[in-house]
């Protein structure tokens, strides 16, 4: 009867200590799963930002600049998602998308773009603030040098300039070909002010700036030779001088 009771007992902390591994196992394996499952959140998430960031320049991208940042870091992430989702062909897909788009030449620089809306101006500043933001991100991770980082920033302050300049130069560019000159030249005027009074230096800049600068003096030339030919040049020139709102004693 002892016998019994002792195997007894003994059965039973067998199956306590059975029930107390295989429970713990259990815990331990729910675990893993949801940590994978938080990972596999975090990574997509992560993806799905910089993805949206890079198509938000797409329309206005006129340098790799700051997108090379962009692809590189979205692709190092698509890759370690790859390791934690349950659809790897889905990830492989977007990462051959990626590697494709990432070598796509950016749009040529175009002084005589299209208007944009009211909303899209919005849209487009906000996404250049969030961008400006994810590049100070990558800048603290050190995924990027300060040099890069500061060439990014430069690059995002030019591209918002030219986003505010955008209403001028369709209007003063409707204007020249429309024949309303004194208008373009107004016009033409602001924004070559603009230009001159924002610190920024890019290419664009510059090609925008002979741009104006180019047609301020197609718009003038047939005053100055007006001038030349004219009997009285200084009712020409203090014409020409009123049409500039320069003062004649500059």
């Amino acid at each position: 009867m002892a016998t019994l009771q002792i195997l007894t007992i003994a059965f039973l902390i067998i199956i306590v200590l059975l029930s107390v591994v295989i429970g713990s196992r259990a815990h331990q394996k729910e675990k893993e799963i949801t940590q994978r499952r938080v990972k596999q959140l975090q990574l997509s998430n992560r993806a799905d930002r910089v993805e949206q960031h890079i198509r938000g320049l797409k329309d206005i991208n006129t340098d790799t600049i700051a997108t090379d940042v962009l692809y590189d870091f979205y692709l190092d992430t698509l890759r370690e998602l790859l390791q934690y989702s349950d659809d790897p062909e889905k990830i492989e897909v977007r990462i051959a998308t990626a590697e494709e788009g990432r070598n796509n030449d950016p749009v040529p620089f175009n002084p005589e773009p299209e208007p944009f809306s009211f909303q899209e101006k919005s849209n487009y500043k906000e996404r250049l603030t969030k961008l400006a933001k994810m590049l100070l991100y990558l800048r603290r991770k050190g995924r990027i040098s300060n040099t890069h980082y500061q060439a990014c920033y430069e690059y995002l302050r030019w591209l918002n300039l030219w986003i505010q300049l955008n209403r001028q130069m369709v209007q003063a560019n409707k204007n020249f070909a429309g024949g309303d000159m004194r208008v373009a030249q107004t016009l033409y005027g602001v924004i070559l002010s603009h230009i001159k009074s924002d610190a920024t230096e890019r290419p664009e800049k510059n090609t925008l700036k002979n741009f104006v600068t180019d047609r301020m003096k197609q718009i003038l030339s047939p005053k100055i030779e007006a001038m030349k030919a004219s009997d009285n040049p200084e009712e020409v020139l203090s014409e020409l001088l009123h049409n500039l709102e320069i003062p004649k004693n500059s």
